[in-house]
């Protein structure tokens, strides 16, 4: 990557002019507007709103596309400018084709669009006219021999636009959902303009995230003929769905376009709307606003009150609340739109404060004077050390870490006994942080977890009651909110890695569903589809091409094992042994990418480790179980490395304990046996409410924040980290649900504080009873079961059920390996049972009298089955080799 500096003399000039008479005419601005103009003149420094150019790639615009870059002097002196005037000063918005097949939605779309335009070119009028058909435009078009989709020829668009131009008019633009071409010997183009003829056409078919898959549903057959004049290949034309992004993207290109027409050309000097893009992922990193020099430029031209245009965008970036009695009312989806909202509140702010200032600047003090003054105030105010006065605080970052089916003793510091040196980073990461004795997963198996991780509520209440499988037609409901979902919209850029399993079929994608803004890894369990080079697994499982009929008895072989970059298949099968590695380039991506961005980070990191199948590297004689807690740890080591030059808490845990039956692949519960099961019958840890089942191993990590070498035995649960990292990043979750999670701030920052739950309750996994039934409950040190059943274990054994009315209760602080229950006739087991029942029933009337409670959809159909190629044998992508 290479940022583009400009020095800020060569920045000033370009932004007010040498020329005498644009000097005086800049002048014209006030102190505020002039104090937030000049920001660009350093950009990315500290209190600068503006960012330089970053070039990644030669494929990027400006390496292959040289211009000479436009000042605001060459823009304001060049006779082809168009400025809007009484007579013609509208800007007209014509569709053509197709927009969806969403009704009224589709409609408020694009009025969305209109209404954006309109404060974006804050002070002119953004008019419709009435749509059209591609067949009356009579364009030409074609097949894309490479995308195999429909395309426009762009000449003839703008030729029907000229003719369709209201004499009102400023200039016209046309939109489609249909992929556009400018010649025959280009691939594709976004969009084409003419300034002289003030009109234009662009496309947002490219900007559907599934327009670059194999499953692309704009995809023609290849067998398919077009004639040119036969417009019937356009009936039913495929349209992506509305999306926050779709409308971001479409807003984005659209005032991009429109801006060509009053002559501003494609921005060159700092991080701005007008940069060019070849590409969508370039395109992408634009942001939504215009930098200084760009903004004078229209501002010149539209002749608006910049803080009146800013406080118009804000309204637009409102969510609207949803009528009740109106039916065509939807919500405005915004959630892509935060970071531009974050942007424009900061330029208000800058705005207002000169504003306070200005008003209150004594007598004598000279303007000069004034911006002296005034720019250390501003950085005094911003500054995190400022003392006596408030402020805001800078948002720190977050990475989750979760580990899959790790055992609570395998951490090193856990038992230190032991001498493994298996986990020697996250064992420096415990010395220098804080380590949690007495930390639960929310439940004992994966999807379950993980829905009650990221949304603070017991299954029960989010409907994610056991796994969702490879073809699962629904996943974690709609109706509920996660912890990425509200940091995106406080500003967070959010990204996960690794493992998602709830759901993956339509719209319960991590980056549709789940609030990420990227996405990298698997939809499910790392055991759910078959790989060319299996890894290690008991029972072994065979290669995706193998004709061995015994595979299938208990592994999954008719679809390869996939690996996903947001909503696209990369791989499929995927190449296990490499994995570890791709996770990290990925995650290190990531924080980068949010660095460049100058947002604060929340990073979902969950691991393939340490389920099976493993896929180690082994040295000779090493045991492949240590070789994998070796190779998860050195991973955790590189996160952290390059994390700490950041203000970051790492929070790492499991999803559950350890999976017994698979022996030597599996970790260790430690002390937490179970043994009352275990003698009789069956396993005690992965999907039981024994201990082993459920405490896991968890350790927080913040350098300067967190006291250094703390333990806490609070007792706490994997849905405490949804409102704890939304307390420490001052969000408040929506108040129309019930949460069970708690915040434990205090005990994060203050290690020796023991304040957690009074109560937990451990829901069924599978071992016994209805799956996710609440029939173990832990009050203080005892934990009291209703319903007792066990795993298989290592050697196939697998216990009974049995329903305890009393139930069983142990004392966990004498008996860690609930061996022997306290006797039913005590004194202490009288209480204690009292107590249990008591807030056992308070919980299941609660969540009986919750009307936010969700229902997941457990349904299955193979064609929710992720598949790169259908017709292939396990989906197999087609080689690009």
């Amino acid at each position: 990557m290479k940022v583009i500096h400009h020095s800020p003399d060569t920045l000033q000039t370009a932004l007010i002019s040498n020329c005498k008479d644009l000097t005086e005419l800049y002048k014209q601005y006030t102190k505020e507007e002039c104090h937030l103009l000049e920001q660009g003149l350093h950009p990315g420094h500290p209190g600068s709103v503006f960012q330089p150019v970053t070039v990644h790639s030669d494929s990027d615009w400006i390496p292959s596309h040289p211009e000479n870059p436009q000042d605001f002097e060459s823009f304001y002196k060049d006779p082809d400018r168009k400025t809007p005037s009484a007579s013609c000063g509208t800007i007209y918005i014509q569709t053509i084709g197709s927009f969806g097949e969403a009704g009224p939605h589709t409609e408020q779309y694009v009025e969305w669009l209109r209404e954006y335009c309109q404060a974006f070119f804050y002070g002119l009028p953004v008019c419709w006219l009435p749509a059209v058909t591609v067949a009356q435009t009579g364009c030409s078009f074609r097949i894309n021999q490479s995308s195999q989709n429909l395309q426009l020829l762009t000449g003839d668009l703008l030729q029907f636009l000229c003719k369709r131009k209201p004499k009102d008019a400023f200039c016209v633009v046309g939109i489609t959902m249909i992929d556009l071409y400018p010649r025959d010997s280009w691939n594709f183009v976004f969009g084409q303009a003419s300034l002289h003829k003030g009109i234009g056409v662009f496309s947002f078919a490219r900007y559907d995230d599934n327009f670059y898959s194999k499953n692309y549903s704009g995809r023609v057959k290849k067998q398919c003929q077009v004639k040119q004049g036969d417009y019937s290949a356009f009936d039913g034309h495929y349209t992506p769905p509305i999306t926050s992004t779709l409308l971001l993207r479409s807003c984005k290109t659209m005032t991009h376009e429109i801006g060509h027409m009053f002559g501003m050309r494609h921005c060159q000097w700092l991080s701005c709307v007008m940069q060019g893009s070849n590409h969508l992922e370039e395109s992408d990193r634009r942001p939504l606003e215009l930098c200084p020099i760009c903004l004078r430029k229209l501002q010149t031209s539209a002749g608006f009150n910049i803080a009146e245009r800013y406080e118009a965008l804000l309204h637009w970036m409102e969510e609207e609340p949803r009528s009740p009695t109106t039916v065509t009312s939807f919500p405005k989806p915004t959630e892509a739109f935060h970071t531009a909202k974050l942007w424009l509140k900061k330029c208000q702010d800058i705005l207002s404060v000169t504003k306070r200032l200005h008003h209150k600047m004594p007598a004598g003090v000279t303007p000069l004077l004034f911006c002296a003054m005034l720019a250390g105030l501003y950085f005094h105010l911003m500054s995190e050390r400022g003392s006596g006065v408030p402020k805001p605080k800078k948002k720190p970052n977050f990475i989750l870490i979760l580990a899959d089916d790790l055992g609570w003793a395998d951490l090193d510091v856990n038992l230190p006994e032991q001498k493994a040196n298996n986990t020697p980073n996250l064992n420096l990461m415990a010395q220098q942080g804080l380590r949690f004795l007495d930390f639960h997963s929310p439940a004992s198996t994966c999807s379950p977890s993980r829905a009650s991780i990221l949304t603070g509520r017991y299954g029960l209440r989010n409907g994610v009651t056991h796994n969702f499988a490879v073809g699962s037609v629904g996943g974690l409901p709609l109706s509920e909110i996660t912890l990425p979902q509200l940091l995106q919209r406080a500003g967070y850029y959010t990204a996960m890695i690794g493992k998602w399993h709830l759901g993956h079929n339509g719209p319960y994608g991590p980056t549709k569903r789940g609030g990420f803004d990227y996405y990298f890894g698997i939809p499910y369990s790392n055991d759910m589809g078959c790989t060319d080079n299996p890894g290690y697994d008991l029972p072994q499982c065979l290669a995706c091409d193998s004709s061995d009929p015994q595979k299938a008895r208990s592994c999954y072989s008719k679809v390869g094992l996939p690996l996903i970059e947001n909503s696209s298949i990369l791989e499929q099968p995927l190449d296990l042994w490499t994995l570890t590695q791709q996770y990290q380039s990925a995650a290190l991506r990531a924080i980068h990418h949010a660095r460049e961005q100058g947002q604060p980070y929340f990073l979902y990191i969950a691991l393939a480790h340490m389920h099976v199948p493993l896929a180690p590297p082994l040295k000779p004689a090493s045991r492949v179980y240590a070789a994998s807690l070796q190779e998860m740890d050195r991973l955790v080591g590189t996160i952290r490395s390059a994390s700490d030059a950041d203000d970051t808490l790492i929070w790492f845990t499991s999803d559950n304990g350890p999976w017994e039956q698979k022996c030597q692949y599996a970790g260790s519960p430690g002390p937490f046996q179970g043994k009352w099961q275990t003698r009789r019958g069956g396993g005690s840890a992965k999907k039981t409410t024994w201990e082993g089942g459920h405490r896991v191993p968890s350790l927080a990590y913040w350098p300067g924040v967190i006291p250094t070498n703390a333990t806490s035995g609070a007792l706490l649960s994997g849905m405490d980290i949804f409102p704890t990292l939304l307390s420490l990043a001052g969000v408040t979750p929506p108040s129309d649900r019930r949460y069970d999670g708690i915040d434990v701030t205090n005990t994060l920052l203050h290690g020796g504080v023991q304040t957690g739950h009074t109560v937990l309750f451990h829901p069924n996994g599978g071992a016994a009873g209805r799956l996710g039934d609440l029939q173990t409950v832990r009050v203080g040190k005892y934990k009291a079961f209703y319903l007792t059943g066990s795993a298989k274990a290592c050697n196939g054994d697998i216990g009974t059920q049995e329903f305890h009315d009393p139930p069983l209760i142990f004392d966990l602080e004498r008996d860690p390996a609930e061996e022997t229950p306290l006797k039913v006739g005590t004194r202490e087991y009288q209480t204690t049972a009292e107590k249990v029942a008591l807030w056992r029933e308070r919980l299941l009337w609660d969540i009986a009298t919750d009307p936010s409670v969700s229902v997941a959809d457990y349904t299955t159909d193979d064609s929710a089955w992720p598949c790169c190629e259908a017709t292939r044998p396990v989906c197999r992508c087609l080689s690009l080799g």
